[in-house]
């Protein structure tokens, strides 16, 4: 099965935001949800990564989702929260705008991505999720990054270390 026909599937999402927009991640993923700690930079990673933290003596990269999705970064609110997600490289801490609420979605709300563009950049979309009259974006955050990304986020951890 190709990136593009992994759909999302019926079951419960975190919700979160991001500038004007919705988003939501299989809740299974999700490990914890923390306010802004204090997030030590690491020399020479790509932008969207803004360090590390120490989660209970665990040493997690932390990447801001609004450089990731190629949005412009903004300073930190009394909103903006760390969602740690448990990937195939270990934890990863996503900084967020805020977090909503947790929803869950039957097969009749969740419809197929729209192709908007060019496929890769949108491989990590699997659906878009209809709850009253809002859209929620539903996404494979670890989709989102080459392996080459994702191994280099667990180097970093390992550095860290």
């Amino acid at each position: 099965m190709s990136e593009m026909n992994k759909k999302a599937k019926a079951g419960q999402y975190l919700t979160f935001q991001l500038k004007n927009e919705q988003y939501g991640v299989p809740i299974e993923t999700v490990r914890e949800i923390n306010r802004v700690v204090e997030i030590t930079p690491v020399p020479r990673t790509p932008e969207y990564v803004k360090g590390v933290m120490n989660l209970r003596g665990k040493i997690i990269p932390v990447v801001n989702l609004r450089v990731k999705f190629g949005m412009e970064a903004q300073e930190h609110t009394r909103d903006t929260c760390i969602i740690v997600l448990d990937t195939e490289i270990g934890q990863v801490g996503m900084i967020v705008d805020s977090v909503k609420e947790v929803v869950d979605l039957n097969d009749g709300q969740i419809e197929p991505s729209p192709v908007l563009g060019n496929e890769h950049t949108m491989s990590f979309v699997r659906g878009m999720g209809k709850v009253d009259n809002r859209v929620i974006i539903l996404v494979d955050i670890v989709s989102a990054f080459s392996h080459e990304q994702l191994t280099g986020m667990s180097n970093i951890t390992q550095e860290a270390a």
